[in-house]
């Protein structure tokens, strides 16, 4: 592919390194780095308190979504800040922060106005993406998490000593083991398989990707049961939240832009119906950003369109009168 990549080389910002292999293969991929937990009781070296933590967030980004989704059914406004980085990420600085109608300043104190400046200031020599969602210790200074999955866990669990709406456990004991098999499931067939059909360098690599993501909508538009409102129970859980930010994009982005065009959403009526439900539940709709998305999306970053020499699966509708409803 060899576009040039974004990255942090020993604590230095690269906005143009050209990709080895290695570096290449990691592009699409959106694993978190530091991986330390805030706790109700402290013991982990950081104590759930108000106005300590802060969040910065893309709504484009379907991985930082899922934790400003849990933010917002957690009520945690007035516990754990927000800053909203610019949807436009092909820039010389990667993700920037900014007084703009698509962004905010840096609202925990730093001063930043560049999202690598806050991996800098938490590992002076670190290597790696600047991804988002980050979770940052005004405290220390430095990030504590970058995993969006365990950040949306913390979330979940961590404020509600001191806060958060205890009502709403996106993660109940008796469900966890059914969860954290869904959600790997989710991550590996539909969140990173959007991205794994995207970045497809050839015809079997795209042939496969589309394959294990299709298959995985099928099996769950299957599984989908009319006397159940979310995925595995009455109550929504982080599986659903997980589901959900793939699916609200993909008849905008994934669809058309990433080639995934074998299905639409709208063909497979109980994940719609899902997504809607999802959608009307109090504060989810506020965190759905179409001109984030949309602006994020098609910026022309996306290598997509320049890889040449695929052809994408065919659209499967059956265009006979009367052969579905």
């Amino acid at each position: 592919s060899g576009d040039p990549m974004k990255l942090m080389i020993q604590g230095v910002w690269r906005g143009d390194t050209d990709p080895t292999p290695d570096l290449d293969a990691q592009r699409m991929i959106h694993a978190g780095r530091f991986r330390d937990q805030i706790t109700a009781d402290g013991r982990s070296g950081f104590v759930a308190e108000r106005d300590r933590y802060h969040l910065y967030v893309s709504p484009a980004c379907p991985f930082s979504h899922r934790v400003t989704i849990v933010h917002a059914l957690k009520r945690l406004d007035s516990l754990v800040g927000v800053s909203v980085v610019h949807p436009i990420w092909n820039t010389p600085d990667g993700w920037v922060l900014g007084d703009t109608a698509l962004s905010t300043p840096d609202r925990a104190g730093n001063g930043f106005t560049s999202l690598h400046e806050a991996y800098r200031a938490s590992q002076a020599d670190y290597t790696g993406k600047v991804i988002v969602p980050v979770l940052w210790d005004r405290k220390s200074r430095r990030i504590v998490n970058n995993e969006s999955l365990e950040i949306a866990g913390m979330l979940n669990r961590a404020f509600d000593g001191i806060g958060g709406d205890a009502q709403v456990d996106l993660y109940p004991a008796v469900l966890q083991p059914q969860i954290d098999a869904l959600n790997s499931r989710i991550t590996r067939s539909l969140a990173n398989g959007v991205y794994a059909v995207a970045s497809a360098r050839d015809q079997a690599e795209y042939d496969d990707a589309i394959g294990e993501l299709f298959g995985f909508l099928d099996e769950w538009e299957a599984r989908l049961v009319d006397d159940r409102r979310f995925l595995l129970s009455d109550r929504p859980t982080l599986a659903d939240v997980l589901i959900f930010t793939p699916l609200v994009r993909f008849a905008a982005v994934y669809n058309p832009l990433f080639r995934a065009i074998r299905k639409r959403l709208v063909d497979y009526p109980r994940l719609a119906a899902l997504v809607r439900r999802l959608h009307d539940l109090p504060a989810v709709a506020s965190t759905v950003r179409f001109d984030h998305i949309l602006t994020h999306y098609y910026d022309g970053d996306w290598a997509v369109a320049r890889r040449w020499g695929i052809v994408p699966q065919r659209p499967d509708i059956d265009w006979r009168t009367g052969s579905k409803e």
